[in-house]
């Protein structure tokens, strides 16, 4: 392809064909421009926030001709430096004409040699105002602050040749002197090998993109309040907007007063379909390059569309002659009379708004259709006023009340994605409450489907329908309302009888319309498990200085049902629901307190106890019968025992307590006793074992509280007849 350039044009030739080619004359880069930053909207009951200092922002319009030559059907413009610009689109005379094929651009970062990849424009033909007022465009697109352009134009085989008049209109938003660093657009490519020429001819030299901020507002001046709107059932409130002023509206460009319809009858929603800023401090700036593109490059008189909302869920005043009117707009070709339109800041083919957006466009739709007695998830019908769209002029169209553009015109807008959250919007918007749900009350136990609480039900719950359109929750026990609650609320606690029940969270809309979440199944219990300790016994095993072997036995009992059952003195163990002993050690010589604990399944807690001492006896405070040899080793009890192996030689300790057990070494060679308890002959304990063991509890009895003697007699049992004893345990 060879290129030629003319006076402000460029003819190309190739096989034959001759196109017009886009000639863009260099220019020096504007100083850096930045925008004003956006705050958080206030609540909808408090004054509208102004941003920035709240003076009107004059945008800057750069239309770059592009002379097409008879028959022509593609076009391109090389890369070039501009002025200072962040949106842009292609625009011609005749409105009613469409450009066949793609029309594409690509950008260079400000003060950088970054050029972005190349982006197809949308090239449905932009209608606005139904008296074909304006010019024909592509939808326009933000690309952040840029300093150079490129573009092609291909038409497809059979395509018509490109309608007259084309140019690429570039447009810089403007600041305010509150203003931040302004950012968005795309990701950048590298930066080409041949660089587009600076004015002076020599390289652009490489400047690094600064990092975008936030701006902070200065001295926000307020404004009239968002006005509420009433409708049969309840106000449904507008919700807190940025007003004309607040985003530096240049109000010296608007065309005229407004025109204002008997009603809106239907909200048409729509998207920028483009690339806004991914920091929404920034909407500020895209909304005002918006409405230089529609009033200076498509003499629209004003911005399109009535009211705009970013990402971050804040909504934008539109078309100038007040929120709360039926402004008709230049939003939906042949249907602006009677609607009012709200575009999404973005693209949302492949995915839909977030929910900050969704409730903010659901709560517009119902202020400005509730407001003259329409039921948002109705429908209603309008007459086509226009020729060449997509009905023609006279047809009775049925729009639901809250409708997508591609409703009434032929676009794709407002991207697949967000039309299919319509029907939500719509059902949010009817004054339904979405997306209520209760979570099981605070501090419960399941058991199986039944929740057990004590006495009271800690309930909280959430929901997805805006805080303003709620009138308020109620906590119903069987179907009763126990408890209220205000919309902002999102937690509660009601008494629960005692019993058995059903607990539900109920929301009500402003309009009237409630919903109840499904009900849980609840056992209000009060009454805490009784646990009596029955007692406390001396068992076999090893003992030592430190512990001797005991088991505690108890009863736990519920109203109910016995959930757990632990220990917490003179140490801490969990044991089985339906346990009724406790086997553990106590440290002799100091009275101990034994507590067991139960708990229900409620949480109610009970506790039983009993206060015992055990003591150690060692062999030297028995009194000795017979031939007894003391043995001196570490593993006995005290370091030393005594064994005998003489028949009826006996030992015997007296002592008060209630409960005694024999402490005996046990091995393959020992032999048996018997053992007598207040003279009386009551067991005959065999020691032998296979393995040795030292400081055995060979012997246990409970006794009744009181002074006794312990005697144990020699058997001299045949083959071995040796025996060693310890001691002597008791309780006391």
């Amino acid at each position: 392809m060879r290129l030629r350039l003319v006076t402000g044009t460029a003819v190309v030739v190739a096989g034959g064909v001759t196109a017009a080619v886009l000639y863009l004359p260099s220019a020096p880069p504007a100083p850096t421009v930045a925008e004003s930053g956006v705050a958080a909207p206030v609540a909808a009951d408090e004054p509208v926030v102004q941003h920035g200092d709240g003076k009107p922002v004059r945008g800057k319009l750069h239309t770059l001709a592009l002379p097409v030559a008879a028959g022509a059907r593609s076009a391109e413009a090389a890369q070039r430096s501009t002025r200072r610009f962040s949106l842009l689109g292609v625009t011609w005379t005749d409105a009613a004409r469409t450009v066949d094929g793609t029309i594409e651009v690509r950008t260079r970062a400000a003060g950088t040699k970054a050029w972005s990849r190349w982006h197809a424009l949308d090239t449905d033909a932009l209608r606005g105002p139904d008296s074909g007022k304006g010019r024909g465009a592509t939808e326009p697109l933000w690309v952040g602050p840029s300093d150079g352009v490129a573009a092609r134009i291909r038409g497809g085989a059979g395509a018509r040749p490109l309608p007259p008049g084309l140019r690429l209109d570039l447009i810089d938003p403007g600041s305010s002197s509150s203003s931040g660093g302004q950012g968005g657009g795309f990701a950048l490519e590298p930066a080409p090998s041949l660089p587009a020429p600076s004015p002076s001819g020599s390289a652009t030299p490489a400047v690094p993109p600064s990092a975008p901020t936030s701006s902070v507002p200065a001295a926000p001046a307020p404004v009239a309040p968002a006005p509420a709107v009433r409708a049969a059932g309840g106000a449904v409130t507008m919700p807190s907007y940025v007003s004309r002023r607040g985003w530096g509206a240049d109000e010296s460009i608007v065309d005229g007063p407004p025109v204002v319809a008997p009603a809106v009858k239907v909200v048409f929603v729509h998207h920028t379909a483009d690339a806004a800023p991914s920091d929404c401090a920034k909407s500020a700036a895209h909304i005002r390059a918006i409405h230089t593109y529609h009033t200076k490059s498509l003499d629209w008189g004003d911005i399109g569309y009535n009211f705009l909302v970013d990402r971050c869920g804040t909504l934008f005043e539109g078309r100038a002659g007040g929120v709360d009117k039926a402004v008709v707009g230049a939003q939906t070709y042949g249907f602006n009379t009677g609607s009012s339109g709200v575009a999404v800041l973005g693209t949302y083919i492949d995915g839909g708004v977030p929910e900050a957006t969704r409730r903010v466009l659901s709560q517009l739709a119902a202020a400005k259709l509730t407001a003259y007695g329409f039921d948002p998830a109705g429908t209603a019908t309008m007459t086509s006023g226009v020729d060449g769209g997509k009905f023609p002029r006279g047809t009775v169209v049925t729009f639901n009340r809250i409708a997508g553009h591609r409703d009434g015109y032929a676009t794709e807008c407002p991207g697949d994605a967000l039309y299919a959250q319509l029907p939500a919007i719509r059902a949010e918007a009817s004054g339904k409450v979405l997306g209520l749900t209760a979570k099981p009350p605070a501090g419960s136990v399941r058991s199986a489907q039944t929740y057990y609480l004590r006495g009271s039900a800690a309930m909280s719950w959430s929901v997805a329908t805006p805080t303003a359109q709620i009138a308020g929750f109620d906590v119903l026990v069987d179907g009763a309302v126990r408890a209220s609650f205000p919309p902002a609320a999102r937690s509660g606690a009601v008494p629960v009888p005692p019993g058995p029940h059903k607990v539900a969270v109920r929301a009500t809309h402003v309009r009237g319309a409630s919903v109840t979440t499904p009900a849980l199944t609840v056992f209000s219990d009060v009454t805490a498990p009784k646990v009596t300790a029955t007692g406390l016994s001396l068992r076999g095993g090893t003992v030592s200085t430190t512990a001797v072997p005991v088991t505690m036995t108890f009863a736990a009992t519920d109203n109910q049902k016995v959930a757990w059952v632990g220990t917490t003195s003179p140490s801490t163990a969990t044991l089985a629901p339906a346990a009724r002993s406790w086997a553990t050690t106590a440290r002799p010589g100091a009275a101990r307190t034994f507590r067991v604990s139960a708990r229900d399944t409620a949480g109610n807690a009970g506790a039983g106890s009993l206060v015992r001492t055990p003591v150690l006896m060692p062999e030297t405070a028995a009194r000795r019968t017979g031939t007894w040899k003391t043995v001196k080793k570490a593993s006995h009890l005290n370091g030393r025992s005594l064994t005998s192996s003489r028949r009826s030689t006996k030992l015997s300790w007296t002592f008060t307590g209630r409960a005694a057990s024999l402490i005996a070494s046990r091995s393959a060679g020992s032999g048996q006793v018997d053992v007598y308890v207040d003279g009386r002959k009551v067991a005959t304990v065999d020691t032998r074992a296979r393995k040795t063991a030292y400081r055995q509890a060979v012997w246990t009895r409970n006794l009744s509280s009181g002074r006794h003697t312990v005697t144990v007699v020699v058997r001299a049992t045949t083959g071995r007849p040796s025996v060693t004893l310890d001691g002597l345990a008791y309780l006391r």
